[in-house]
């Protein structure tokens, strides 16, 4: 079968909406890879789970076509996508998911149906579950699905050379079966602004759970405060709605500005606004934001966590520190004190950017990996 003859179904993680995409700020971002693949194949169908109200976003698909449920008990996806969208699922040749969750109802129409079966993964559903997670009997049912779904497969997709690594022995699976393609990022979007007035020392994008290790980033900042180095910091996200986050900053009387959530592509405005990016997280699986910083060529401090030490080598894309406040601390200082420095690693991560993960690039690789799928 050729490209141009085949008609692709992405089938959304568990419970998503389009709104929620927008909701979050993400739309527009992920939407971007499939506008593009609707060039190259007969057909892009959405799965999503937000019912009639994602119609409302209709016009933001553009050629995708959009194909609602909701997720609920009374009526299961998959008999709702049976009476509501059947020839669009029959008439599919590959089906995809987006994450590992909601990966049982494409998992189910491959087997009654004979399908092709992507499954896809942004980050590894069972080691974010066992980083969040003290309960075994979750651990076990994020470990059962994972294995349910990269068995099932066709092809198993996840973000990075290390995640196949661990989904390869965990599995075990034919290295064959399991491909990485990276996160993608708009780069003609995401750029140096010249002349933009810097606000912010610093800058944070994304949400406030513990994974993100704010805490010890406010802590950070407050003890040099004391040292009488003043650090201004502007927070973007879900991050500037959580309590405890709202606490230290008052504790502390830090100079933080509280953005809130942005639109994904109205970013670079305010990223260009800032002379460092940073990102103390325990753990991440391919942050997006990290990646979407370093393309505007704002120099990033990351913790040297498994997720950000395999983009960021420590003073050539990016400065390293540990996830303890005082080592971030001296981070902070060390690379705002050094302006050349913050332009060598701008420069440096922009070409980085340029070279790894441009959407071209990712476009070329989803197009491979679906003509192997159609082969296999």
């Amino acid at each position: 079968m050729e490209l141009a003859d085949t008609t692709l179904t992405l089938f959304f993680t568990k419970r998503m909406s389009l709104k929620n995409w927008a909701d979050i700020g993400i739309i527009d971002r992920e939407l971007a890879l499939y506008k593009r693949l609707t060039t190259h194949l007969n057909r892009v169908n959405m799965v999503t789970y937000g019912g009639y109200k994602d119609k409302t976003y209709s016009d933001r698909l553009e050629t995708i076509e959009l194909l609602p449920v909701t997720w609920h008990n009374r009526v299961s996806p998959i008999i709702q996508l049976l009476i509501k969208h059947f020839p669009q699922v029959k008439n599919t040749d590959i089906l995809k998911t987006n994450q590992i969750q909601g990966s049982e109802i494409p998992i189910w129409f491959k087997k009654k149906f004979r399908k092709k079966l992507i499954v896809r993964c942004g980050y590894l559903y069972s080691r974010h579950m066992i980083k969040r997670h003290r309960k075994e009997n979750i651990i076990r049912a994020a470990i059962k699905l994972e294995q349910k779904a990269f068995i099932s497969a066709d092809i198993g997709v996840v973000t990075s050379a290390w995640q196949r690594e661990i989904v390869l022995n965990r599995y075990q699976l034919d290295p064959v079966k399991v491909k990485v393609i990276p996160n993608y990022i708009i780069t003609d979007v995401f750029i140096s602004i010249p002349k933009t007035p810097k606000k912010y020392d610093l800058i944070f994008i994304g949400r406030g759970s513990r994974q993100k290790n704010l805490e010890n980033l406010l802590k950070a900042i407050n003890s040099l405060k004391k040292e009488k180095y003043n650090v201004s910091l502007a927070m973007v996200g879900s991050c500037c709605y959580e309590s405890k986050i709202l606490q230290l900053i008052d504790k502390y009387d830090l100079d933080v500005k509280l953005i809130g959530v942005v639109p994904n592509f109205e970013l670079p405005k305010i990223i260009n606004q800032a002379k460092v990016f940073i990102l103390p997280s325990y753990f991440e699986g391919h942050p997006k934001a990290l990646l979407e910083v370093m393309s505007c060529g704002i120099p990033c401090i990351g913790a040297n966590t498994t997720g950000i030490k395999e983009d960021i080598e420590h003073l050539v894309t990016g400065y390293l520190c540990q996830t303890n406040f005082m080592s971030i601390a001296k981070a902070i200082e060390a690379l705002l004190s050094d302006d050349a420095l913050q332009t060598k690693l701008g420069k440096n991560a922009r070409q980085y950017i340029l070279k790894n993960y441009s959407l071209d690039r990712i476009i070329k690789m989803e197009l491979n990996v679906i003509k192997e799928v159609l082969a296999s």
